[in-house]
């Protein structure tokens, strides 16, 4: 009798409620793309496009065009999914840095014409949100980007004076993390990611020593995935610097692999080179084999094998070979979305920043408790005996 009055429940609350009841296996359902660059692929294990992503690190690290080469896939990738998001193509930038660069973001393959993008200037974060999900409702978004949380100001920012507010920290962080929680549900329903740039600030706590970052924690909980970019070099030509060397560390992933750690060469005038970066994971994943004296070995090169890295990336990016390198893509990007030999000196970046700055992040156990104890306890009667003497 309790089953039938549920069953009959169940059907008035999923006719009065159709969008909130779902199938229980959708949640195992991960939407993915994956980009050009197979590096980012494996950095993210495959992109889902419906969570919240987030970028963190020192200034100048290459946060905002990592994001602005992300965001010109999606604008090609997520057409592509499927016939119901062939319109998806627009990418909001909530731009409170104020500076975005069009001529820039177009050279790392952001198309920033009216029917494709909206740069967002506005004064206050509340109203950058409100403007943003009108257009999210559309269905016609492709990815927003919100750069960046340190510099959005809240409407009590912008109606105090300044040094009227005293310490609004806390309040800020609390706005924004009512903006994740809003949007976390808005990517769901909605299938587009928000990337949040988040600005690395020195810890000011006491006993601290890793850098922390600005809007509080609750980004850390709501971000499917969170990377640390940091640079490493300059690349240059001759004297000009043509790009820079980054690593991009993976501290949370909560779609695949956790804990991957790439290094990167990301180019003014184009992004991430997709040939250099498949020629390394060819390698890696010994799906060509790289023997001493320069020569790689593999059953489809001519006579089974080609001297010189240049030689066979010249080779294999032939107009003639777009069919075998079609499928050695294939092969690479398939191994990139699952856990391979790659992963296997995977570590947690946190606890190792904590072991070089000497921070524990665990509690004692109990046997270290004792331990301890006894160590005091041993110092009080030597030095109660030291003052009887």
């Amino acid at each position: 009798m309790a089953l039938k009055d549920f069953k009959k429940a169940l059907e008035k609350v999923t006719k009065d409620h159709s969008k909130a009841i779902v199938a229980a296996n959708a949640n195992t359902l991960i939407h993915k793309i994956t980009f050009d660059s197979p590096q980012l692929t494996y950095m993210f294990g495959g992109f889902s496009y419906d969570r919240i992503h987030n970028l963190f690190g020192p200034e100048s690290s290459g946060k905002s065009s990592t994001f602005s080469y992300i965001a010109g896939q999606l604008q090609k990738k997520i057409p592509q999914v499927c016939d119901e998001y062939k319109e998806k193509q627009v990418v909001v930038y909530m731009d409170f840095e104020r500076t975005f660069d069009p001529v820039y973001a177009e050279k790392l393959g952001l198309n920033t014409d009216e029917d494709h993008f909206v740069l967002l200037q506005s004064d206050t974060l509340e109203e950058a949100c409100a403007i943003t999900e009108e257009l999210v409702k559309t269905n016609s978004v492709c990815c927003v980007i919100l750069d960046s949380d340190a510099a959005a100001p809240t409407n009590l920012d912008a109606e105090s004076e300044i040094g009227a507010t005293g310490f609004n920290g806390a309040k800020a962080a609390n706005t924004l993390k009512e903006v994740y929680k809003r949007f976390n549900v808005l990517c769901s329903n909605y299938k587009f990611p928000l990337l949040v740039v988040s600005q690395e600030r020195a810890n000011m706590q006491i006993g601290a020593f890793l850098p922390s970052v600005t809007g509080g924690t609750a980004l850390k909980f709501f971000s499917s995935t969170r990377c640390r970019v940091q640079k490493m070099e300059q690349i240059k030509n001759g004297d000009e610097v043509i790009g820079i060397q980054i690593r991009v560390r993976n501290y949370k992933n909560k779609t695949s692999v956790p804990n991957r750690d790439a290094i990167m060469n990301l180019y003014f005038d184009g992004g991430f080179k997709s040939d250099d970066e498949y020629f390394e994971f060819l390698t890696k994943l010994n799906i060509i084999e790289k023997c001493p004296g320069g020569v790689y070995r593999a059953d489809f090169l001519p006579d089974g094998k080609i001297r010189g890295a240049a030689n066979l990336l010249e080779w294999i990016t032939q107009p003639e070979q777009k069919e075998l390198y079609d499928k050695l893509k294939e092969q690479v990007t398939a191994k990139l979305l699952v856990s391979s030999e790659l992963d296997a000196d995977n570590v947690d970046p946190e606890k190792e920043d904590a072991a070089a700055a000497g921070v524990r992040l665990t509690a004692p156990s109990q046997a270290e408790k004792d331990e301890v104890a006894e160590l005091a306890k041993e110092a009080l009667e030597a030095g109660s005996t030291e003052e009887t003497e």
